[in-house]
């Protein structure tokens, strides 16, 4: 799933890439450079590279970007070479532009939103059961950050037309991070970068929700169906869910005894099942249907035999391609 999530191109970052690889072979500008670390007061840390097909790399090569940048301007304004044209005179005339710790800054602010949910499908805890929940949840977290709250709650997201920027918030409210909003506020930032910077915050927005509605599956039904392993929203799905899934993935099953569990399932109370641990924090989804899986009748009989069928084959699903 890391591949589908690059919104950022090679033309974007690949400038960055050449910084880490201007240190990397060459001791002497890393011990060169040191001294700048210390005359700017930032951590003695390594230049980090990004790598294209470890998207979750890219967080924390802009957070090391930032903590340098002072010693990085130095060094590269200092530099014997810099007035020559060549690598040094392009990466100080980039990291002089406004424009690039803008950029950094919206990074800094917008790649937890997506990472958040990236992270959450590297679990080795069944997922599967929320993805389509949490698909839809981080589509509205990024719309809103660049469309008005009027148009999307309530809206068909797939069919919002988020491009139209009549739709868009107004360069004063789009969402861009307290920290690029205090750099925007700075007499040195001119009217024409700040247009710059704003048009590519829109265009890397759009791009990221276009991206999302073409290469997720939100119209999945079995993605839909499989909400049912949230057993806090038993009671919001109806006997075809669990039928379809059995269907697919434990043809096996009695289908009449099936639905008679699954009414059965639907009203259990909330205090039949243990959703929390010792600590009160939400205990891991299997342990939750295992003592699903274990209820038995007062008779001492198994009370659930066909949802287990159903439960073990869909718990067994991998979230995500790692597996």
């Amino acid at each position: 799933m890391e591949k589908s999530w690059n919104f950022v191109s090679k033309n974007q970052w690949g400038p960055w890439v050449d910084l880490f690889y201007f240190f990397e072979h060459s001791s002497k500008r890393k011990v060169d450079y040191r001294s700048f670390q210390l005359f700017a007061e930032v951590d003695e840390l390594e230049i980090l590279k990004h790598c294209p097909t470890r998207w979750l790399s890219l967080e924390r090569v802009v957070e090391r970007t930032l903590n340098q940048l002072s010693a990085l301007r130095s060094y590269f304004a200092s530099h014997p070479d810099v007035e020559k044209p060549g690598k040094v005179k392009s990466l100080h005339e980039r990291l002089q532009d406004p424009l690039s710790e803008l950029t950094l800054l919206f990074f800094q602010f917008i790649l937890p939103v997506l990472n958040a949910f990236n992270t959450v499908f590297q679990s080795d805890e069944t997922k599967i059961g929320a993805l389509k929940e949490e698909m839809v949840r981080l589509l509205r977290l990024l719309i809103v950050k660049f469309v008005q709250m009027k148009y999307v709650r309530g809206a068909d997201l797939l069919k919002l037309d988020f491009a139209d920027s009549n739709l868009q918030h107004d360069d004063s409210r789009i969402a861009v991070g307290g920290p690029a909003r205090t750099l925007l506020d700075e007499d040195h930032i001119s009217p024409h970068d700040k247009n710059r910077f704003f048009g590519d915050v829109r265009a890397f927005c759009v791009a990221a929700v276009k991206k999302m509605v073409a290469k997720f599956p939100f119209g999945d039904e079995v993605l839909s169906d499989l909400v049912i392993l949230d057993f806090s929203k038993r009671g919001d799905y109806m006997y075809n869910h669990v039928v379809r899934l059995a269907s697919k993935f434990a043809p096996s099953v009695n289908v009449e005894s099936l639905k008679d569990e699954w009414d059965d399932f639907q009203l259990l109370g909330d205090n039949e099942v243990n959703l929390l641990d010792s600590k009160g924090q939400p205990r891991r989804l299997g342990a939750v249907w295992a003592d699903i899986f274990d209820m038995k009748t007062s008779l001492g009989v198994a009370r659930f035999p066909e949802i287990t069928k159903v439960g073990v084959a869909l718990m067994c699903l991998p979230h995500s391609n790692a597996d």
